[in-house]
């Protein structure tokens, strides 16, 4: 035993952290059995080994100049974490510690102390919280941190080269059909499918990042120009969307994706910003296709966010009015209800149409507080108006039903202005019910529960089939207006008319056609078998305080100006 005193043969021996005793060449002298279980090796299968023998090839180097450093005395002591790597190959990470103790006897070598501490849980609990913070959990793609990191290091590394950067922002089309349709696991799994085919399609130099939701980024380096980087953002998307085989079901999934190339002086932010921008777009042109980002994309953004808040600042100051169109029986052109239809009130542009604001509305996620609002105001018209016995019809989104609570809305709309349900009809569009959640189904019954009405607005627009009908509580629909414009061709728009007043006949629902702007159009829609009719024929939008009942029930709207792009 190289060490004489009793207490440190003892103490060296039993010591729970790994400890050795190494010449000035790296030869084991001692060592211990915690240093020995950490290696994965015998104590007496240790001594006299190199020390190299079991260090990571990586840091041999690193460790052999810090012990030259202390031989040459500019160090007393070095801490460092390394890798040794077991006899089975597996790796393990150590804090060591090597210190020199000197000579113990004047005929013997400098020796060093060495202590080692096994943290290889520790190192793997940081990889992981590293790569947590670096990647998506649900696709293992990099995240959005990752992802500008990425775009900023290869902007720098491309500006002075000919290749440019480019980014193509991806958003899965009509996810949330998936989601309500299978279940939110099912459209974990979906979205991971499509995750690993982007990932599949691109370059071994490009990056796919999940940048949250259904939205990804693919970062293309060293692309030539537009045309290169639009042929491999095509090929891409081609490989995604081919059909594949889910949950027992054969589904094509689509993208709508923006381009952006790097221009002079634009960041990673800017960038993924202008891709985000021409995705957009090709939402707004209809989904299931790709669009390059141009100057005038920006211009529309920007003028679609000034549109975004002056609409809150509407809503806030009241400069959001409705006004009522009549819907008549057909059989003897009696008012026998009104559409409440929202207009903007703008302080600057005038009368602005739904066209205008909507859609902007339905992102911004405002359409809770603008419904609210035609909701209140339908019931206050009604209630001004005792003695009309009709109904209101009010346009409701599919963002104020079902999380939104749209059921306790219409209670407190109803009760406010002391208006009794069956005064009151609430239209909700066809892609609405396809679309429909389980929240949003029970919150349409309890709606109907209630007394009120449901009517399916632009009927033969959408994607429904008629057993989405008839799974809800609907008691009548509207045939759209694009149908009605076809009457009188003698073929596919009488067809559809003919079939459709037939069906709420059958179904003992009532049916309005909407629309209806000549006298042909109207006369053929009654030989179709239709009961109720509206628009311009029968008159226009006008304002609550140009419509007055009389006391025997006769109904008077003053001449109104056509304020509407579309005849309902």
């Amino acid at each position: 035993m190289i060490a004489d005193d009793a207490l440190f043969h003892q103490a060296f021996r039993d010591s729970p952290i790994g400890m050795a005793l190494v010449d000035e060449v790296g030869h084991l002298l001692e060592i211990n059995a915690a240093f020995a279980t950490i290696l994965g090796v015998p104590v007496d299968q240790l001594v006299g080994r190199h020390f190299a023998e079991f260090t990571h090839p990586d840091d041999l180097k690193r460790d052999i100049e810090l012990r030259q450093k202390i031989a040459e005395g500019s160090l007393a002591f070095y801490q460092v974490q390394k890798r040794y790597v077991r006899p089975s190959g597996e790796v393990v990470w150590v804090r060591a510690t090597v210190s020199d103790v000197g000579r113990h006897r004047e005929s013997q070598p400098t020796l060093y102390a060495v202590q080692i501490e096994d943290i290889t849980e520790i190192r793997r609990t940081k990889e992981l919280l590293e790569h947590r913070a670096l990647y998506d959990q649900l696709t293992g793609l990099a995240n959005r941190t990752l992802l500008l990191d990425r775009i900023s290091h290869a902007l720098e590394r491309h500006a002075l080269r000919a290749a440019t950067v480019a980014c193509v922002f991806v958003d899965i089309d009509h996810l949330k059909v998936v989601n309500d349709s299978l279940g939110h696991e099912a459209g974990d799994t979906y979205l991971a499918q499509i995750a690993a085919r982007i990932e599949d399609s691109v370059r071994p130099i490009d990056t796919v990042a999940r940048f949250g939701g259904d939205e990804f980024v693919i970062l293309l380096e060293g692309v030539a120009d537009q045309d290169a980087a639009l042929r491999l953002a095509t090929r891409i998307i081609e490989r995604v969307e081919a059909p594949l085989s889910f949950a027992g079901h054969e589904l094509a999934p689509t993208l709508s994706a923006g381009l952006a190339l790097a221009e002079p002086g634009i960041g990673a932010e800017g960038l993924v910003r202008n891709a985000d921008t021409a995705m957009y777009a090709a939402k707004q042109a209809g989904r299931a296709r790709l669009e390059v980002f141009s100057p005038r994309m920006r211009a529309a953004a920007s003028n679609k966010l000034s549109v975004e808040a002056e609409l809150r600042t509407a809503i806030r100051n009241g400069e959001l009015v409705v006004h009522y169109q009549p819907v008549v029986e057909l059989a003897t052109r009696r008012i026998v209800a009104f559409e409440a239809l929202v207009r903007w009130q703008h302080p600057q542009r005038g009368l602005l149409l739904p066209d205008e604001f909507i859609s902007i509305g339905e992102e911004a996620n405002l359409m809770v507080p603008l419904g609210a609002l035609v909701l209140h105001e339908a019931c206050a018209f009604a209630a001004a108006r005792p003695l009309f016995a009709g109904r209101v019809f009010v346009n409701v989104s599919t963002r104020q039903i079902g999380t939104a609570d749209l059921a306790r809305a219409v209670e407190e709309a109803l009760e406010t202005h002391g208006v009794a349900a069956q005064r009151l009809v609430l239209e909700i569009t066809e892609s609405g019910i396809l679309m429909a959640s389980q929240a949003a189904h029970a919150d349409l019954k309890a709606i109907a529960a209630q007394g009120v009405e449901l009517v399916l607005d632009d009927f033969g627009t959408g994607y429904s089939s008629l057993s989405s009908v008839l799974q809800n509580p609907v008691s009548g629909i509207k045939l759209a207006r694009a149908f009605t414009l076809r009457l009188g061709d003698g073929s596919t728009g009488d067809r559809i008319s003919i079939a459709m007043a037939s069906l709420t006949k059958s179904l003992d629902m009532y049916g309005v056609i909407e629309g209806v702007e000549t006298e042909a159009q109207y006369l053929r829609a009654r030989s179709h078998g239709w009961t109720h009719g509206q628009g311009f024929y029968f008159g226009h939008p006008a304002p609550a305080e140009q419509i007055s009942i009389d006391t025997d029930g006769t109904i008077h709207m003053s001449a109104a100006a056509p304020n509407t792009a579309s005849s309902r």
